[in-house]
């Protein structure tokens, strides 16, 4: 028998009678063809950015690239936008033996080799956008190990004291467990375990630019990365036992000193009118920190990496300007408090360096690194910010 609904189909649209059930069935199996094909692709997505990140996602790939530059080989990568600090926790867990002078720092000091120290054994552990948790993780990391050297080189940068909420960068994350390890140790509050999960980094998994990107660099370098004796290669980047990054030659080629000034009056002209807050908290823990080094034997020291000269002059008298110096007056105090060293600065004139000592705005090369590690390693070495330092 034939409902009203139906005969009303008939006689006022004249049509077959409409099969309501039939209709939600089949919406609900587009939807779940579509649900399915979306999860597909994100899952290809990660599949591919995790394959093709090694040295970021892969720790049995970490461990073996970590385990040749302990045996004293270097290691050759497409590509230096790695997990630095995933690679420093299973490269400081191998070392054979302690070194005199660490570095850490962010990528201002990604290129000071053993040659900075000469005579000296030199561990460069430099990651890339650094804070202060960093600091504590990597001090964690060395003094489990029983690898705290003789001389710790630290670096304080415009972002290093910054509270969470402000922080563009969350790499920091990665050192998570040493982090908060390092503050039980020191008996200070440290973030919330929340606001210290790797969200960030496993988030870009799904990212399919970054995807594209990885396979147009693989097809152009043919490797992600591969062990070497090398210390420089045309296409790739050379990480050497030492921990510094030597970058392409190909790469260097293309950062000139005329690229340097230009990339320095841009950014000057970016960051003119940026404000920067410190974290008071922060800086307390950090007078704690230097306490705890300063028990183990080790002597500690500050050493600021100077901007390109072109950029420090262009931000004088901003709000950007006078922030950075209350940053270095921070430091300042805490490490005289402290008894920490401090050498170097933001100024590239006071510390002699010159443009052509630059590849961008805030990366200075050997020449310049080498001026400020001579500082940070003179006898007798105390408190000398900004004093000019002949070699």
């Amino acid at each position: 028998m034939s409902t009203p609904d139906i005969e009303h189909d008939r006689l006022v649209r004249g049509k077959a009678p409409v099969d309501r059930a039939f209709l939600a069935s089949s919406a609900w199996n587009y939807g779940a063809l579509f649900a399915g094909i979306l999860v597909l692709a994100m899952a290809t997505t990660a599949l591919g950015n995790f394959v093709l990140n090694p040295l970021t996602y892969s720790r049995a790939q970490q461990v073996a690239a970590a385990d040749a530059l302990a045996a004293g080989h270097n290691i050759a990568i497409a590509d230096s936008n790695i997990d630095w600090r995933a690679l420093r926790r299973e490269n400081i867990a191998r070392l054979g033996e302690t070194p005199d002078i660490v570095i850490f720092g962010g990528s201002r000091w990604q290129e000071a080799s053993s040659d900075v120290a000469p005579g000296q054994k030199l561990y460069n552990a430099f990651v890339s956008n650094d804070h202060f948790e960093d600091m504590m993780a990597i001090t964690e990391l060395l003094y489990a190990n029983h690898r705290l050297p003789k001389t710790l080189v630290l670096s304080v940068r415009f972002s290093t004291f910054e509270y969470l909420d402000r922080r563009g960068a969350w790499w920091w994350k990665t050192f998570a467990p040493e982090y908060r390890a390092m503050a039980k140790r020191l008996g200070v509050t440290p973030h919330p375990w929340y606001d210290t999960i790797a969200a960030g980094k496993w988030a870009h998994l799904l990212s399919l630019d970054a995807l594209l990107g990885k396979l147009e660099q693989y097809r152009d370098r043919q490797t992600l990365w591969r062990v070497t004796d090398a210390l420089s290669d045309g296409t790739l980047d050379v990480v050497g036992s030492d921990g510094a990054l030597r970058f392409s030659e190909a790469r260097l080629a293309t950062e000139t000193a005329d690229y340097a000034r230009r990339n320095a009056t841009t950014m000057a002209a970016l960051h003119r009118t940026t404000r920067l807050k410190v974290d008071p908290a922060l800086v307390v823990q950090l007078g704690d920190l230097i306490a705890f080094v300063k028990r183990q034997g080790v002597k500690i020291v500050f050493a600021q990496t100077p901007f390109h000269p072109v950029y420090f002059a262009a931000i004088q008298g901003t709000p950007y300007h006078e922030d950075l110096q209350r940053i270095e007056a921070e430091l300042d105090r805490v490490a005289t408090t402290a008894g920490a060293a401090v050498v170097g600065s933001f100024d590239a004139v006071k510390e002699g360096c010159a443009e052509a000592d630059y590849r961008d705005f805030n990366h200075a090369r050997m020449q310049c690194l080498r001026r400020i590690v001579a500082q940070a390693l003179a006898p007798g070495t105390s408190h000398r910010r900004g004093l000019p330092y002949v070699l």
